[in-house]
């Protein structure tokens, strides 16, 4: 879970960094930029409708290849170093040109990525760059803990959007203060350091690169089963 709430603060960093230098388009909320195709194209304002659109062309296909790689040695932190060196490389082209296009461009394709760092069976077990479903959840769950369920998961889904607010609270200052490179060179860094942690962390438990196939249980009988496992997880 630390995990999570650390990658979705670097979400809400990025987003708001994108959002600041595009002017009001987003890096990872596909949401805001699919109502701003909707009105920019029903008001027929077709350079909005064509940004909106490309942006969330790339984070689509950002989600393809994080998918891919997810499949590549070890998927968790092959994920993460794409990430990073997509932000790493957004980052040296703010540097050598003064156009905004790699931001527009190479964000939305790194957040795509981003959102495979928890991809299990085909589905992206926790969201990092979008915050609705965890303030559903985070409802939901706060209902269910004053009828007898677990007392404090409700927060759990709540701290990730808290994390992806402080992010986003960050980047803009450090964007405010320092430029854009500074801006992106900070999460650069930080997703680096955090690949590195988790790629150390995953050797250390054994499950680094490891295949892993279902666990079948048998029933044999009353407080008697046999299990039946694949490579360890």
């Amino acid at each position: 879970m630390t995990l999570a709430v650390v990658l979705s603060s670097a979400a809400g960093y990025l987003d708001a960094v994108g959002f600041v230098v595009l002017g009001g388009f987003f890096v990872s909320f596909m949401s805001g930029n699919t109502t701003e195709l909707a009105t920019g194209s029903g008001m027929g304002d077709w350079s909005a409708a064509g940004t909106a659109a490309s942006i969330i062309g790339l984070f689509f296909a950002g989600t393809v290849l994080g998918a891919l790689l997810v499949r590549v040695r070890d998927g968790r932190t092959t994920v993460l170093a794409a990430t990073s060196i997509l932000v790493a490389i957004t980052a040296l082209l703010d540097v050598t040109v003064a156009e905004r296009w790699p931001v527009a461009v190479l964000l939305p394709l790194a957040m795509g990525v981003l959102n495979a760092t928890f991809l299990v069976a085909g589905e992206a077990s926790i969201g990092l760059t979008y915050m609705t479903g965890a303030l559903v959840k985070a409802g939901q769950r706060l209902v269910d803990a004053f009828f007898g369920g677990p007392k404090l998961l409700w927060l759990r889904h709540l701290s990730l959007w808290a994390a992806l607010l402080v992010g986003g609270v960050i980047g803009t200052v450090i964007l405010r203060r320092f430029g854009l490179a500074t801006a992106l060179w900070v999460p650069a860094v930080l997703l680096a350091v955090i690949t590195v942690i988790v790629a150390v962390d995953r050797h250390r438990r054994g499950v680094f690169a490891v295949k892993r196939e279902r666990r079948e249980i048998q029933v044999l009988g009353p407080g008697l089963r046999q299990e039946r496992l694949g490579p360890p997880r």
